[in-house]
């Protein structure tokens, strides 16, 4: 009887997960637009679950990309050092996903989704100084005196945004995926925009 009882509750327990999806990953983050001009390609990492109805699912996706500078804030490329100076993104957004190509071992999927984004400045003391005041409008900052220290503005940013993409999964239950999405943050003055390209596992 406790056999019984102890398999009836593995099958159910079974049938719970047939309707979760969990996915990690880990990505290359290309800079598009105005951040493309300001920063290099970065890294970020990903992760997501909800719940999965056959082709459809709805996920909570959480997202981390960081990306180094090219120049210091206002200044031409290579004009200012800029070692150490950072911009981190992260988002929190709901994701309707469906998967409009299914087989096997294989599917490809769309995916769309809404939520918060948070822009994070992380500026070092440029090594050669920035002798005048110099002002972003992306970034929504000053920066002055003669040792640069001088710093005046919104570095950290809270806004709405959304994403879109697709992706291809491989295998049966325990997947492996790729993925591209163009992300679209809703910053002052001109969007930030980004396009990760994930590899990563999901369940």
């Amino acid at each position: 009887m406790l056999l019984v009882c102890v398999f009836s509750m593995y099958v159910h327990g079974q049938d719970r997960l047939e309707h979760l999806t969990l996915d990690v990953g880990g990505s290359f983050s290309f800079p598009s637009g105005q951040l493309g001009n300001r920063t290099q390609t970065g890294f970020g990492i990903v992760a997501s679950g909800g719940p999965r109805f056959d082709r459809f699912s709805v996920g909570l996706d959480f997202a981390i990309q960081k990306f180094n500078l090219k120049n210091f804030v206002g200044t031409p490329v290579n004009q200012v050092n800029s070692l150490g100076s950072m911009v981190r993104i992260w988002s929190l957004t709901v994701n309707p996903t469906y998967q409009f190509w299914k087989e096997e071992k294989i599917s490809s999927y769309a995916t769309g989704g809404y939520g918060i984004y948070n822009r994070d400045l992380q500026l070092s003391t440029p090594g050669g100084g920035v002798p005048v005041t110099t002002c972003d409008a992306f970034w929504t900052i000053c920066v002055g005196g003669s040792l640069g220290s001088s710093i005046s503005g919104n570095l950290n940013t809270y806004k709405g945004g959304f994403n879109v993409g697709g992706g291809v999964n491989f295998g049966a239950r325990t997947k492996f995926f790729i993925e591209t999405r163009y992300h679209h943050m809703f910053t002052t003055h001109s969007p930030t925009e980004l396009i990760p390209l994930t590899f990563g596992v999901r369940w």
